[in-house]
């Protein structure tokens, strides 16, 4: 059934904002649509019916169905009374069950059961299938949300570009990360690794050289054991046992630079005539020979140490090398041994007779490390060898990343959703065989029905129907030669032409054709179900008598409206727009029995248009005879509602019918008098007669935009003060509406 319809860009509604109409479905109620003649009833028939036909002018219009479609739209207005009985040929056929073998009544009758049973099976399904998928979709909202943090605390970072081309589809984001699942034990590199190698290869860096530090030549000067060794004086200088009591050979050898003559440097004494020679043998010889040893190695060994700090200070100047932590750590050591060893060898070299302790170096350590980072660069350089391989490696890798990170959001988003698939695939499978089984219900009908399919029966049906109503002045018949046509019969006279019917007659014809068309089709292999109709009824007594309009109210409701004995609806949907009150009394009367609990058993909506057509909730307590809809003109006009052209008649209308119910017809007179001589009403006498009995000079079209309806509804309301019925006007004008059923309230 139709839960709602929007319009624009059609006849009166607005051209541009839709007008949005909401049914009532649940529980689904028989719709009633009152608005004046010209306010767009009309127009929202036609809608539907060429939405129906699929109609693309109105695709910009729409029609909201329950979930239970696809449904016919049936729509009785001017159109379908033009194609009804407007063709010169004469009215098509309708083809519906003629003459009826009982017991393969009894198996359509059971066919038909099982298939509504069915179909209330598949209802029922409806509401727990929507409400498994609306549990799926907040669960899944909850999980989106949770894996998108990955998105958001990335997306500004480092590895951006990795993330781009997403914006807010959060649910491709989620879709996309979990197909880089990877097992629990695999190792992935960590994102500070990540983002260096992307921005290696993002950049323009070349490949780099091999780190080169030779730390040979140490090893073999720390190892020498003249480091160790005391270098002493010669035994064969008669001074060796004075010195060695002494034990300042060292002493001794650093003054020896000092002597100068016979004299003693630092005593100032005569030297014996043989010392020079008893010192030279004293300190040369073996003793010169080992310092000069130490002296060479300390050179050599500061030179070497020179030359691999420098080495490493190039080293380090690669971001791989800077960048490692151990191998500063190593580095730093290996300097403070180095200089140790260096300071050694220097008192060595002042102080030979005393041994040092020189270390070995700790470098295997450093060359480990520089091994492992030429290691590095050599996988760096074939990165950048091959840029957009390792660009796909590190997103890849980044992803896994993301993955591991918000691994147990998805695993908590399966875990509940495992239930939930199962639940909708068991229910929509049970929804989908019951679909199954009323299609083939469906097709089997259709062979049963088509071998007792006609057109007599609509014929008998619409004659019985215009007999009822006392109708015997005309009635349809099967056209004579023209198979599946219908045409008008006289008494005396066949095939009649369809212009001899009055309006009225035409209209109730249509009608009752219009009833017959519901149970049957013009196509005979296409009788539709009326479960699957949506009947729409726009004016069904227009021309008509109003001795008819208690008998179309009363066909629509007990027909279309009043559930079956089974309590099944008839048709899917009922429809009805009017702009006749006493019609719409009747329907709200059979439907409801009481007009005050009327919104319990229908919808009421009303239809009003100023500049374009508007669709608004009404209470059936708002509801009034001709009368007191003329005072609701007057009141939708001051409030802007319709238009001011319709008020200068509506005036004139309310005053004679006024002074007619109160048997005042003298003061009716002389307050028109008064209109005209009476300057103050001379205006309104004006707008009256220019508006409604207009003479000859007062046909000119006029913009009755440019009076002002505030002002004349004051005049208005002198009249009824001069006739003295002041409280009758400001009743009528208040905010409360009269009682229902109230015709005239005087004061």
């Amino acid at each position: 059934m139709i839960s709602s319809i929007s319009i624009h860009k059609y006849k009166s509604f607005h051209p541009t904002d839709p007008t949005n109409i909401t049914f009532a479905v649940n529980p689904a109620k028989p719709v009633f649509m009152y608005g004046l003649n010209g306010a767009g009833k009309s127009a929202i028939g036609e809608m539907i019916h060429r939405i129906g036909l699929h109609d693309e002018s109105v695709n910009h219009c729409g029609i909201t169905t329950t979930g239970d479609g696809p449904f016919r739209y049936l729509v009785y207005n001017h159109e379908f009374v033009e194609r009804a009985i407007g063709q010169a040929a004469g009215m098509p056929g309708i083809f519906t069950l003629g003459e009826i073998d009982t017991e393969l009544q009894r198996t359509i009758e059971a066919l038909i059961d099982e298939s509504a049973q069915l179909e209330t099976t598949r209802a029922a399904l409806q509401d727990p299938i929507q409400t498994t998928k609306d549990s799926m979709e907040s669960t899944t909202e909850a999980a989106v949300t949770g894996v998108w943090k990955a998105h958001t605390d990335h997306v500004d970072g480092p590895l951006s570009e990795l993330l781009k081309s997403y914006g807010r589809n959060r649910r491709k984001f989620f879709n996309d990360l979990r197909t880089f699942a990877v097992p629990d034990d695999l190792v992935l590199p960590g994102l500070e690794e990540l983002t260096q190698r992307w921005a290696d290869v993002s950049g323009d860096a070349a490949a780099k050289e091999l780190l080169r530090v030779d730390f040979a030549g140490l090893d073999n000067i720390e190892l020498d054991p003249i480091w160790a060794e005391p270098i002493e004086v010669s035994g064969s200088s008669r001074l060796a046992p004075l010195i060695e009591r002494l034990r300042n050979s060292d002493w001794v050898g650093a003054g020896r630079r000092y002597i100068q003559g016979d004299e003693c440097p630092f005593c100032q004494q005569d030297l014996p005539s043989d010392f020079t020679d008893e010192l030279a043998k004293l300190l040369d010889g073996d003793r010169q020979v080992k310092l000069e040893h130490v002296r060479v190695l300390a050179q050599a060994y500061e030179r070497r140490a020179l030359e691999i700090d420098q080495a490493m200070e190039r080293a380090l100047q690669e971001p791989l090398a800077s960048r490692s932590k151990m191998l500063h750590e190593a580095w730093e050591l290996a300097k403070v041994r180095i200089r140790l060893n260096l300071s050694a060898m220097r008192n060595k070299v002042e102080k030979p007779g005393d041994p040092v302790e020189v270390e070995r170096v700790n470098t295997t350590d450093m060359q480990q490390i520089l091994a492992a980072i030429n290691i590095d660069i050599e996988a760096f350089n074939r990165r950048v060898a091959d840029r957009e391989t390792e660009k796909k490696w590190v997103r890849t890798a980044f992803w896994r990343l993301l993955w591991r990170d918000r691994m147990e959001v998805y695993h908590a988003y399966d875990s509940a959703m495992a239930p939930l698939n199962e639940a909708l695939k068991r229910l929509q499978q049970e929804e989908g065989d019951a679909a199954a089984q009323v299609a083939a219900i469906t097709a089997g009908l259709a062979e049963l029905r088509r071998s007792q399919t006609g057109v007599d029966a609509s014929v008998v049906a619409i004659n019985a129907r215009l007999l009822n109503m006392g109708i015997d002045s005309f009635s349809i018949i099967r056209k004579p030669g023209e198979g599946s046509l219908y045409c008008l019969a006289r008494p005396g006279q066949v095939d009649v032409a369809m212009n001899s019917l009055s309006e009225g007659e035409k209209t109730l014809i249509s009608f009752l054709y219009y009833m017959e068309m519901l149970k049957g089709s013009n196509d005979e292999d296409n009788v539709p179900s009326l479960g699957k109709t949506v009947v729409v009824i726009d004016d069904p007594i227009s021309s008509l008598s109003v001795n008819y309009v208690f008998d179309i109210a009363s066909t629509i409701h007990h027909e279309l409206i009043k559930q079956d004995e089974q309590g099944r609806a008839r048709v899917r949907q009922v429809i009805v727009l009017t702009h006749n009150l006493f019609f719409l009394h009747e329907l709200l009367k059979l439907s409801s029995g009481k007009l005050a609990t009327a919104e319990k058993r229908c919808q009421l909506l009303r239809v009003t248009k100023q500049q374009h057509t508007k669709v608004l909730p009404m209470l059936a307590k708002d509801l009034m005879n001709d009368y007191d809809s003329l005072w609701q003109v007057l009141r939708d006009a001051r409030d802007g509602n319709v238009p001011a052209i319709m008020v200068p008649n509506t005036m004139r209308c309310i005053l004679e019918l006024f002074f007619s119910f109160t048997q005042k017809e003298d003061e009716f007179a002389s307050a028109l008098a008064t209109l005209e001589t009476d300057t103050k009403f001379v205006a309104l006498s004006r707008f009256l007669n220019r508006g409604s009995h207009k003479d000859g000079i007062n046909m000119t079209v006029m913009d009755y935009a440019q009076y002002d309806v505030s002002y004349y509804l004051e005049k208005f309301q002198a009249v009824f003060e001069q006739a003295g019925f002041p409280d009758h006007f400001t009743l009528r004008m208040g905010v409360a509406p009269p009682n229902d059923g109230e015709a005239v309230r005087v004061a």
